[in-house]
């Protein structure tokens, strides 16, 4: 075989990894925020584990980061009521420009929380036509429930050697992170109010 072939498939396998891979080497400067609202009434009751909807990759993670925590996790396949709370997550937005030495990448998610199980928050956000408004605005007429929403925006930057896959995980994993720090700051606060 020729010497420039050689090099030609060296190059095609080491392009392939850094795409497919999942490995990355260095640091990162993170900068995170989360929008939270919630919604509570008297005497709130917190089912025990979460259901986490949907089961997507960041579904995924965001029920990982719960299991490390010690919750018990069921990941659902569709918005129904469940006998844990409710938790539904989804990326709005993911932006990165990347190369194997440097990426810089933001990304955004949202997420509906019902302390007793119940979708119907979700749903309405799912089939309403002002969907900023509809995430705001909570369903009072459940007795002992806590609602919930989160805007959880997180920027970074990294350098080092990393493969495309990693940084993305990488960036669903410091924003589910800094959405599940809000989550269980709002029900701790909840249940002192109780």
């Amino acid at each position: 075989m020729k010497k420039w072939k050689i090099v030609a498939i060296f190059l095609v396998f080491i392009l392939l990894a850094f795409y497919f891979g999942s490995f990355g080497f260095g640091k990162s400067e993170i900068h995170s925020s989360t929008q939270v609202g919630a919604a509570s009434t008297k005497n709130a009751t917190f089912k025990e584990g979460f259901c986490v909807y949907p089961d997507s990759k960041f579904g995924r993670v965001v029920a990982e980061e719960l299991q490390n925590r010690g919750y018990e996790i069921s990941v659902i396949g569709s918005p129904a009521e469940c006998n844990s709370q409710f938790l539904a997550v989804w990326v709005e937005e993911i932006n990165t420009t990347y190369s194997p030495f440097v990426a810089k990448g933001a990304i955004k998610v949202k997420a509906v929380y019902s302390s007793l199980g119940k979708p119907d928050h979700y749903l309405k956000y799912l089939n309403a036509t002002d969907k900023e408004r509809e995430l705001i605005t909570f369903i009072s007429n459940v007795d002992g429930e806590m609602q919930g929403y989160l805007v959880a925006y997180v920027t970074d930057s990294s350098k080092g050697l990393m493969s495309f896959r990693w940084y993305q995980e990488h960036l669903m994993e410091e924003v589910a992170k800094n959405l599940i720090n809000s989550l269980v700051s709002a029900i701790e606060n909840a249940k002192i109010r109780k």
